[in-house]
């Protein structure tokens, strides 16, 4: 059975998705109201997805879908939101959302969309479709970090979850090599870890 989490601060709404979901077939092992009960939870439980809100009380979902996404890309997260805004879209799509739909859409779009991003698909709701084209089919974003091509290639590795030494078999390079690329992506794009450097990959196409 399908293993799911439900992030919502409002603990009705967050309930009734919990019974559509549990009426529908699917297991849910979690309910968070915030995006550290989201993450905690997350270790956990290991879902296969996540519904998630944006609108969170200690921090915007998007930066709790970046954590989980990081922490264990196998995770399918599905932002369920008020938010209709292209940049609250892009923004969820980027930190690795694997769908979005509006909190007024009916509960067979939501089912439809969590169907369709654990079969590995990118789904917007028909309340965001409008950017789509701008959105999931546009070019990748232009690269500004100066990347060499061997950087990129590490980049988008540690963009899917892979550890350094994956990478490392992937590329048939050295481990110690990977590590030494990875220190230096660190240090051009300006982040602190590996799941902020995910994050930034994704945004970039990787």
């Amino acid at each position: 059975m399908t293993r799911v989490m439900v992030v919502d601060d409002h603990p009705v709404y967050r309930q009734g998705i919990a019974a559509l979901l549990a009426a529908s077939g699917y297991d849910v092992v979690a309910q968070a109201g915030s995006a550290a009960e989201s993450v905690e939870w997350m270790r956990r439980t290991k879902p296969d997805a996540v519904l998630m809100d944006l609108g969170l009380p200690d921090g915007s979902g998007v930066d709790a879908t970046a954590r989980i996404v990081g922490e264990r890309p196998q995770t399918r997260v599905v932002v369920v939101t008020m938010f209709d805004d292209d940049g609250s879209v892009r923004r969820a799509l980027a930190a690795g959302a694997a769908g979005y739909v509006v909190k007024d859409a009916a509960p067979s779009e939501i089912l439809a969309a969590l169907a369709a991003a654990l079969e590995g698909a990118t789904v917007l709701g028909s309340g965001v479709a409008r950017v789509a084209d701008a959105g999931l089919r546009s070019e990748p974003t232009r690269d500004p970090y100066g990347l060499t091509p061997r950087e990129r290639d590490v980049l988008s590795l540690v963009a899917r979850g892979l550890t350094n030494r994956q990478t490392a078999e992937r590329l048939g390079i050295a481990g110690k090599t990977v590590a030494n690329v990875v220190s230096v992506l660190l240090a051009k794009c300006g982040v602190a870890d590996r799941i902020e450097l995910a994050a930034i990959g994704r945004s970039l196409g990787e």
